[in-house]
């Protein structure tokens, strides 16, 4: 069973979360909360698997209470929901180490797919930001240090693999991957599994970072044109 806690500030909206997450058999929701310190005082209680936080708690960003709970409670992840379709958001969200930013007007009935893509371990940010926010992921990371793989990751990565990281920097899910390749959602989540543990990266994100930093992208396109 999947512990929830749901912390926003809007009666409706944290109504309408714990509705829509009261009829899945593999979710319980622990607690709700209207407040950073219902947040910090329900995470501290149940510590729960998830943590559902909306992105504007009572006028103060809902982002930065992410960060101290995570690392004083790192088995919970925490899951930001707003009405901001706002890039600079996802990205301080993504900094402070959420697992998942969904937007509450398109992206609600997703909620209990993407806790359970997040309890598993992955990740998962909102389509509608991702194609805006990972070329900015890209233009930060070259900025910074860069991503470095293994010596022998190039030499072993299948066409099948370089095709699924492209799509992968290209913002798409496993299942809108899996239809661009006729192949089935959970052999995509399994090559994912497999380039993250071939590139010893976390999540995602790294792993479309990694490919623009590593010129994969190009190299997909010259095998795609061959």
């Amino acid at each position: 069973m999947i512990q929830v806690v749901i912390v926003d500030g809007q009666d409706q909206d944290r109504s309408n979360a714990e509705f829509v997450l009261s009829s899945q058999n593999d979710i319980m929701v622990a607690g709700t909360g209207k407040d950073e310190y219902d947040a910090i005082r329900l995470v501290g209680r149940y510590t729960p698997d998830i943590l559902v936080v909306d992105a504007d708690l009572s006028g103060k960003n809902g982002v930065k209470p992410a960060f101290p709970l995570r690392c004083r409670f790192p088995h919970t992840a925490a899951i930001i929901l707003t009405n901001m379709d706002d890039d600079t958001n996802a990205l301080n969200a993504i900094g402070n180490g959420v697992s998942g930013y969904l937007l509450k007007s398109k992206d609600m009935e997703q909620l209990a797919a993407v806790i359970r893509v997040v309890y598993a371990g992955g990740c998962h940010l909102s389509p509608s930001i991702a194609a805006r926010v990972f070329p900015q992921m890209s233009r930060i990371a070259r900025e910074t240090s860069p991503i470095t793989p293994p010596p022998h990751f190039l030499v072993n990565m299948s066409k099948t693999e370089l095709r699924i990281i492209h799509h992968v920097g290209e913002g798409l899910e496993n299942q809108e991957i899996a239809e661009k390749l006729h192949l089935k959602t959970g052999t995509i989540r399994n090559y994912v599994t497999v380039l993250l543990r071939k590139t010893s990266l976390r999540n995602r994100a790294q792993l479309a970072v990694f490919a623009e930093q590593n010129g994969l992208i190009q190299l997909f396109l010259q095998f795609a044109a061959a």
